[in-house]
Order: C-alpha cells, then structure tokens, then sequence
C-alpha cells in the first residue's frame, strides 16, 4: 500500500445542505475535502476507526462566507471543529481519530 499522501487526491468542493458522511471508499480516494457548510453549522462524519484507515491523513477545509464551524465527528465523538477559513488534519490510528486545526493562509 502507498504512503497515505504519496498523492494528493482532491475531493471536489461541496456546499453543503445538510450534515455530510464521508463514505469508505470516498476516504479512500481522496486526500482532501473542501466543504462551504451552506449558512449553518454541519457535522462531518468520518467512518468509524478501524485497522483499515491505520496511518490515513485527510484535509478537511472549511470554505465558509461567515461563522460556521464544521464538526468534524467520529465513533460518535467529536474529533475537531474548523471553523471559517481553517483546515483540519485528521489522522487514524487505527484505533481513533485525531485532528488538528489550523488557520488557511
């Protein structure tokens, strides 16, 4: 199996209208999200911590016009919470996810 950022995948910028599940086989794929969350605050949903993603890093901008802040979630637990302009980086254990957020440039 590659390096998870051997390549960097991009998922497509999304506006969201609701909370957002982010599939296996889309964390897989993809590297980076972009999400505008539409007007409110969203949940984003990773999949449950399993073996499978072990070492898995994924980018989670938060594109929004004004103060909403997604909630980055996981085995029923909030992992972190970019808010406008700021990126997440999420990484699994295998075990669980960690994040770490950050201001965009």
């Amino acid at each position: 199996m590659a390096h998870p950022l051997a390549v960097i995948n991009s998922g497509t910028v999304e506006t969201l209208a609701g909370n957002r599940t982010i599939t296996a086989a889309e964390l897989l794929a993809n590297t980076v999200f972009t999400f505008d969350p539409g007007g409110a605050g969203r949940n984003v949903v990773l999949p449950n911590a399993s073996s499978s993603y072990k070492g898995q890093m994924v980018f989670i901008a938060n594109a929004a016009d004004a103060a909403e802040v997604l909630t980055i979630q996981a085995d029923s637990a909030t992992v972190c919470t970019p808010t406008q302009n700021e990126t997440a980086l999420v990484v699994c254990t295998g075990v669980k996810w960690y994040g770490l957020v950050g201001a965009n440039s």
